[in-house]
């Protein structure tokens, strides 16, 4: 039986991780405790290790992929085994729910009625009703000192996800 390689959810608050580098190749043999790849979390850089020893049957990130918890990255197995041929339909829909779920979370209406927005500057146009999403540090500098993400984005000619960065720097222009 085979190992399913698979970010785990190694802390409470830990929701994806990046798979740095890979120290394996598909085909190379392994035993236990060998490092597989480096993984990166918010908190910690480590070697994640083969639980048991087999081949490496398939590798299912490239380096420098940020995955969420549950995806699986590899496949250690028997050298006649296979692996699942779910693994890549599981790993899609495990992606699709962590993007939902980060897009809700930064998709946040910060334009109150009567602020308006300014229209027809930079790569917005004029579409005054258009959502400006923010990470949840810029919402906080943001609010902190009473700035819609709007002005911000308008002003800094941002055409995706405001940061932090971002908002100070319109603060020190402002």
């Amino acid at each position: 039986m085979g190992e399913l390689v698979m970010i785990e959810k190694w802390a409470e608050n830990l929701d994806e991780a990046t798979v740095s580098r890979w120290v394996v190749s598909e085909g190379d043999q392994v035993e236990a405790g060998d490092v597989l790849c480096e993984i990166i979390t918010d908190k910690a850089t480590f070697e994640y290790e083969a639980e048991r020893g087999g081949v490496v049957k398939a590798i299912y990130c490239p380096p420098r992929s940020t995955v969420p918890v549950g995806y699986v990255i590899a496949f250690v197995g028997a050298p006649d085994e296979e692996p699942p041929q779910d693994i890549e339909g599981r790993n899609a829909r495990i992606m699709d729910e962590h993007r939902r779920a980060a897009e809700e979370e930064l998709d946040l209406e910060l334009d109150l009625p009567g602020r308006g927005g300014r229209g027809g500057r930079g790569r917005r146009g004029a579409d005054a009703s258009r959502r400006v999403r923010g990470t949840p540090a810029a919402r906080r500098v943001a609010q902190e000192f009473d700035v819609s993400l709007r002005e911000v984005a308008e002003a800094m000619d941002v055409s995706g996800v405001v940061t932090e960065d971002d908002v100070r720097a319109y603060l020190r222009e402002k």
